[in-house]
C-alpha cells in the first residue's frame, strides 16, 4: 500500500522530506497507540523516545516545502501544536 505522504511527491518537494514524513508518521502512530492518542493525553515519560518532539521542526519544513498544500497534513500539524503546548 502506498503511504499517503507519497502523494505529496512532486518535482518541487524533496524526496528526503517525504521519506522523513512517512517514517515520522509511522513512529507517531505506533507511539500514540502505546501512550494514548486523545488530544491533551499525557505523553510518554521519555522525551528522547517521543516522536512528537520532532513534529514542530518537521511541520515547519513541510510548510516551507509544500506551501498551502501543507494544510492537508492535519496529523502532523496537530502533533506539532501538542508538542508546543507541552
Amino acid at each position: 500500500m502506498t503511504h499517503p505522504y507519497r502523494y505529496l511527491l512532486t518535482g518541487d518537494v524533496p524526496v528526503s522530506l517525504i521519506d522523513e514524513l512517512c517514517r515520522w508518521h509511522d513512529r507517531m502512530v505506533a507511539h500514540a497507540r502505546r501512550v494514548g492518542a486523545a488530544p491533551g493525553a499525557p505523553c510518554c515519560a521519555d522525551p528522547d523516545d517521543c516522536p512528537r518532539a520532532e513534529a514542530g521542526p518537521l511541520w515547519a519544513r513541510a510548510i516551507q516545502a509544500l506551501g498551502p498544500r501543507a494544510a492537508g497534513l492535519t496529523f502532523l500539524r496537530q502533533q506539532a501544536e501538542e508538542a508546543r503546548r507541552a
